[in-house]
């Protein structure tokens, strides 16, 4: 019976969301950078070339469709955190613009990390015989998730011991 939260039918339009996707954030990084002038039809057949290529790759696919929740959620905070610091009264030109550095940053790690580990799970590499070895053993203590758990903890605690010491607020 299929129910409100039954979503598996959108797996068919899976290919077709990733190219609206690398589609849409091609164009709109060409639009804000204007690394090529002002031309919408030279940005837009870029963009769609760029999403055509992505297609003939199921392993960039697959992770950009693996990506793209964390992606949407970091989204997400931002604008959460944005309309926060709107709302306690903090200048949003100062703040945007070390959020959006933050975001950059945490964007780019998840990228790299989820790109990693989908490139050493699809490569087999001679000598590799399904034994564990020091560097496999090691990632997986890393990006255990207790460990990112604590790490996540302690990068909440920086913050706000660095906003508690820093200039005082008086509302």
């Amino acid at each position: 019976m299929a129910t409100f939260l039954d979503v598996s039918g959108l797996q068919g339009f899976s290919n077709i969301l990733v190219f609206v996707f690398i589609a849409v954030i091609v164009y709109a990084g060409m639009s804000m950078t204007k690394t090529l002038g002002d031309n919408k039809g030279v940005n837009m057949l870029i963009a769609v070339l760029f999403g055509m290529f992505v297609l003939f790759s199921p392993n960039v696919t697959d992770l950009i469709i693996e990506i793209s929740p964390v992606i949407a959620l970091i989204f997400l905070f931002g604008v959460f955190a944005q309309s926060g610091i709107t709302y306690l009264g903090g200048d949003t030109n100062d703040s945007l613009h070390g959020m959006k550095v933050v975001t950059y940053i945490i964007l780019v790690l998840i990228v790299v990390v989820f790109a990693t580990a989908k490139i050493r799970d699809k490569v087999d590499i001679p000598g590799d015989d399904g034994v564990d070895s020091e560097f496999d053993s090691a990632v997986k203590v890393i990006f255990h998730p207790k460990i990112m758990g604590m790490i996540f903890i302690f990068i909440i605690s920086v913050f706000a011991i660095l906003l508690l010491a820093g200039k005082q607020y008086h509302f």
